[in-house]
């Protein structure tokens, strides 16, 4: 591994290379391919779902607000920031305000926004991978040829776009956190529904992952004095992260905890995760390899609230 640590704002490459040899590409073709599977699945499984509107109509109206939300983040860039010609935000680790600090309004968007269902939600894993397909479409316009013909586009980049990740951003997020962490999401949102009929609690690993995470970034690039490095999933490159970004994790976990104590079955269950939950998902993101945090956190997490839950 090489002694190259980046420090948030320091550009690591550009993207001048042409889309069809990146990433973009693959991403457009994984899409695709996804979406004729769940159409198929769908089809021919369960074409009931086809009936529920108001499921799809809320989907839509999700994207939207995610969109709206990445808009105003990268708004926010362009104000503190300066761009090139094709309108990428330029920064250094010099700067004031970097992009850092609102990349995570997707992260929580993204995570959070899902959650917003009511209870005649469709039940099922069926309508979780049907959202994580729209979740995933709202990165899917944000490749090169579509970000770099429409200003609309490029501002929701904008507001993701970490010079310090590039030429990799979406690449980055949608390997390494978006495609894997929406997986996990789906796959033990079920195992709580069925196997322990406690669906809610399936939210106290979403919202510390999307809340605490999601701080620990700007927290820790405007206010953490103490600094520690993680290497990249690509071991190319290092990282920095600070003990007060981790410390948000921590205290997220708490309060989510807590706020979900009826979801737990009796004193024990809640006792033993308030013992073991919060320093174990401080500990996850602490030494997760960088843009690979959120999944890891997230497996973690789900299996160790599900283990306290089987237990006890």
């Amino acid at each position: 591994m090489q002694d190259n640590i980046l420090m948030p704002g320091d550009a690591a490459g550009n993207y001048d290379e042409k889309w069809t040899k990146t990433f973009d590409l693959k991403f457009l073709i994984l899409w695709l391919i996804l979406f004729a599977f769940l159409l198929t699945w769908t089809i021919v499984f369960d074409s009931s779902l086809f009936n529920a509107k108001h499921f799809f109509f809320r989907s839509f109206i999700k994207l939207f607000i995610m969109m709206i939300l990445a808009l105003l983040g990268g708004m926010l860039c362009r104000h503190y920031c300066n761009t090139d010609e094709k309108g990428y935000i330029t920064t250094s680790k010099n700067s004031w305000f970097k992009v850092n600090y609102t990349r995570k309004i997707q992260h929580f968007a993204a995570y959070l926004v899902p959650l917003l269902s009511p209870p005649t939600a469709p039940l099922g894993i069926l309508p979780h991978l049907w959202e994580s397909l729209f979740v995933l479409f709202m990165f899917l316009v944000l490749i090169k040829p579509i970000r770099e013909f429409s200003t609309f586009f490029m501002l929701q980049f904008n507001s993701l776009d970490r010079v310090e990740d590039r030429p990799n951003t979406l690449k980055w997020i949608i390997l390494g956190n978006m495609l894997p962490g929406l997986l996990i999401i789906t796959i033990f949102k079920q195992i709580f529904e069925t196997c322990l009929n406690l669906p809610l609690l399936a939210s106290v690993v979403v919202l510390t992952v999307a809340i605490g995470d999601g701080f620990a970034e700007p927290v820790g690039t405007y206010l953490g004095k103490k600094k520690y490095v993680v290497p990249s999933w690509n071991l190319k490159n290092r990282y920095v992260r600070s003990y007060a970004g981790s410390a948000c994790v921590y205290i997220a976990a708490i309060v989510f905890l807590l706020l979900f104590k009826d979801q737990f079955a009796n004193a024990y269950e809640f006792w033993t995760a308030m013992v073991l939950f919060p320093p174990i998902m401080t500990l996850s993101e602490a030494f997760a390899p960088h843009s690979m945090d959120t999944p890891i956190m997230m497996m973690i997490g789900f299996s160790l609230l599900f283990g306290i839950c089987a237990i006890f």
